[in-house]
């Protein structure tokens, strides 16, 4: 893992602004009163929390909101690999590319995902799964 993803997902995970080189943790609106913080590569929302940032939610459940935003590229593998490494630590949550096609992994499932939509990776009492894509609607 390189240190920029490292750093990145540490940052995002204690929920605090950062930016370092081509990526940013910010609020992901101006207009949101909860300040909610969402990681950008190259100015495109690659992960955010679905709620609240997990240090919020009483629950203890996670709903991890990512997606490629049209690049799958090693980069952008790279930094929500390393976001779903600090989020998930206890499972092994992985994005791969094979034969072209953008496989999810989780546990000991393999999901291909469209680097076009957005997903949600829950965690609801330590049960870790993909919901359906997210669909864009606007």
């Amino acid at each position: 893992m390189r240190k920029v993803s490292k750093e990145i997902a540490e940052a995002f995970t204690e929920n605090v602004n950062k930016i370092m080189g081509n990526t940013r943790i910010r609020p992901i609106s101006e207009w949101s009163s909860k300040k909610q913080q969402g990681v950008f590569l190259h100015d495109n929302k690659i992960a955010w929390f679905e709620n609240n940032h997990p240090s919020e939610n009483l629950s203890n459940n996670i709903h991890l909101c990512f997606s490629m935003c049209g690049w799958d590229t090693v980069t952008t593998r790279e930094r929500l690999n390393a976001i779903f490494s600090y989020v998930f630590a206890s499972d092994s949550v992985y994005l791969k590319q094979i034969k072209g096609n953008q496989i999810l992994f989780i546990n000991d499932r393999q999901i291909t995902i469209n680097e076009n939509l957005n997903y949600v990776i829950r965690s609801v009492h330590g049960d870790v799964f993909l919901d359906d894509p997210i669909k864009n609607t606007g």
